[in-house]
């Protein structure tokens, strides 16, 4: 299984037609008024996997870090993409493609400064999502 690409977005939402429909793609700057703050985000990942691997399960890992490589999070978000059977109609020699949208609103921002998502597909590190968290001045000021 390998990761073709991943993002973070304002929204988006992954249907069972096999597409992905996404707003306000590629954040890499957070501007709250105060913090903690919520990511108040998500993140989408387009994995492909050959037959083979289609056949198997597989394991996706985030974890969330500061600038010193203090954990975000306290648990990584994990997920298991299941065993799939390869449709009949599938053209042989194309990877078939999963979209895996995972909600970041519950992702707590504790102050300004720089932060990483790192992505591990089957325990094997293969994105880095780096973004900055900014203040902005209070509107009421």
């Amino acid at each position: 299984m390998r990761l073709d690409w991943a993002l973070l977005a304002s929204a988006a939402e992954g249907p069972p037609n096999g597409l992905v429909y996404i707003l306000g793609a590629g954040i890499d700057t957070l501007w709250r008024e105060q913090y903690p703050a919520p990511f108040g985000g998500a993140m989408v990942l387009r994995l492909l996997t050959t037959r083979l691997e289609t056949e198997r399960a597989h394991k996706v890992e985030v974890h969330c870090s500061d600038e010193d490589g203090g954990a975000v999070l306290a648990q990584p978000i994990v997920l298991t993409i299941p065993a799939r059977q390869v449709p009949a109609e599938h053209p042989h020699g194309w990877d078939l493609a999963a979209h895996i949208v995972i909600n970041l609103n519950g992702v707590a921002i504790a102050h300004p400064g720089f932060y990483n998502f790192e992505i591990l597909v089957d325990d094997q590190q293969v994105r880095t999502l780096p973004f900055r968290a900014e203040q902005t001045q209070r509107s009421d000021q």
